[in-house]
């Protein structure tokens, strides 16, 4: 039953969706700056957002409103669930911890229709069809609402298993599956296209991949088409809210009926085409735990420009990852890890790895290798790691039986503690 309210409930709002994509930037300004305004009027009924703001802001005010972190976001929602009598029943989720701070972010009814039209948008718009094959391999906790949706027999050619299920028994039931469309993490899907690689084998009615929840490198997406013949559609979402997706052309567009999306410098100026900054969030839809500039802990590229596909909605360009995962050097420097992950992938005894940046100048490197490292392969992942990061770095290289993943399924390639702040180290 739940399932079925979360279907049909959010119907209207996906052929909407269908329609606004294609709107004018006018229409869809306007569009933005009525929610807008209704989200801030619900804001500031909440002590977090009256005590932070100026008086009642409008639309026209929001980019002189103050930014809020991820670990202010439980003040937020002990303010919020003041409001109402203990013991009241609300929808929530938690957000899966990658940044070694889980917090809990509730949503009303209004929140969770948007957020599926849009899942449902981009699913759609990129051929996905509920009634043929297709396997989904990821991990939804018991107890959440998308739970409820995907174990539903509503999505009848849906077939669900845990990423945490061993890479043979997943590569097993994929060809017994031979699904027509397949969604799981990258970092997933590169393990088993190790195994089918190594079989010669191939997914034969395979006809589109969808990915999220962590970056997808070019380097993923070209293996991809060169193996299965194939393009993938990649999301950008969280437990917070659902922000953009790739459209057919391979464009992010941001769901901007749903979220609004800022790109800041780390100087607070918004970043211009082609820029790096971090990924600020403001929902337009969720009125009861409303988030207002909020630093989610990414870092993404911004975009501009139409996109060939004809799509209006605004443009994100490729995604960084999060504040965690990139590397920071002595001259305050951010790096992006994913040109020191492409060398270790072509380290053929490299079976799994993952990079930790300990403190500026020291690094540890674990790895799953077979055959051992050689002295040679050594030196070259340390010279590496310098001319990378373009200053001199210690790196420790342990090998080991295995890397897990986190507990929400995700599997980071690269982390950097210094990000953590005062939480355990990875």
């Amino acid at each position: 039953m739940a399932a079925f309210k979360m279907i049909f409930g959010a119907a209207p709002r996906y052929v909407q969706l269908l329609r606004s994509q294609y709107w004018s930037p006018e229409k869809l300004r306007a569009y933005q700056e009525k929610r807008l305004q209704k989200t801030l009027e619900a804001a500031s009924r909440i002590p977090f957002y009256s005590s932070r703001f100026k008086g009642r802001p409008g639309p026209d005010n929001l980019k002189n409103l103050p930014m809020f972190s991820r670990a202010e976001s439980l003040d937020l929602l002990q303010s919020v669930t003041a409001l109402y009598p203990p013991g009241t029943k609300f929808d929530s989720d938690m957000s899966s911890g990658s940044t070694g701070m889980r917090r809990e972010f509730l949503f009303d009814a209004s929140h969770q229709r948007g957020r599926y039209a849009a899942r449902a948008r981009y699913l759609r718009e990129n051929g996905w069809d509920p009634i043929r094959r297709n396997g989904w391999i990821i991990f939804i906790p018991e107890g959440q609402s998308d739970a409820d949706l995907v174990n539903s027999r509503l999505l009848i050619g849906t077939r669900m298993l845990s990423v945490f299920a061993d890479l043979p028994e997943q590569a097993a039931w994929l060809r017994r599956l031979d699904p027509v469309y397949l969604y799981t993490y990258p970092s997933n899907l590169e393990a088993l296209l190790d195994i089918f690689e190594a079989n010669g084998e191939k997914l034969p009615s395979l006809k589109r991949l969808f990915s999220g929840a962590e970056v997808l490198t070019d380097s993923l997406r070209q293996r991809v088409r060169s193996m299965l013949g194939v393009e993938m559609a990649d999301n950008y979402g969280s437990t917070e809210a659902f922000m953009a997706w790739q459209c057919p052309e391979g464009s992010y567009h941001i769901n901007a009926e749903h979220v609004l999306v800022e790109i800041i410098r780390d100087d607070g100026k918004p970043a211009g085409p082609g820029e790096i900054g971090r990924v600020v969030l403001t929902t337009l839809e969720n009125y009861l735990m409303p988030l207002i500039r909020y630093e989610i802990g990414d870092y993404a590229v911004a975009a501009d420009g139409p996109c060939r596909c004809g799509r209006t909605l605004p443009l994100i360009g490729s995604l960084e990852g999060r504040n965690i995962n990139l590397f920071r050097t002595a001259d305050n420097r951010l790096v992006s890890p994913y040109e020191l992950i492409i060398h270790l992938k072509s380290c053929p005894a490299l079976k799994q790895f993952q990079m930790v940046q300990k403190s500026i100048d020291r690094y540890i490197l674990r790895c799953v290798a077979s055959p051992p490292l050689t002295s040679e392969d050594m030196v070259n992942i340390r010279q590496r790691f310098n001319e990378t990061l373009r200053t001199q770095v210690t790196v420790e290289i342990q090998e080991v039986d295995n890397i897990p993943r986190l507990p929400s399924g995700k599997f980071m390639l690269a982390v950097s503690e210094l990000a953590l702040g005062p939480v355990a180290s990875l």
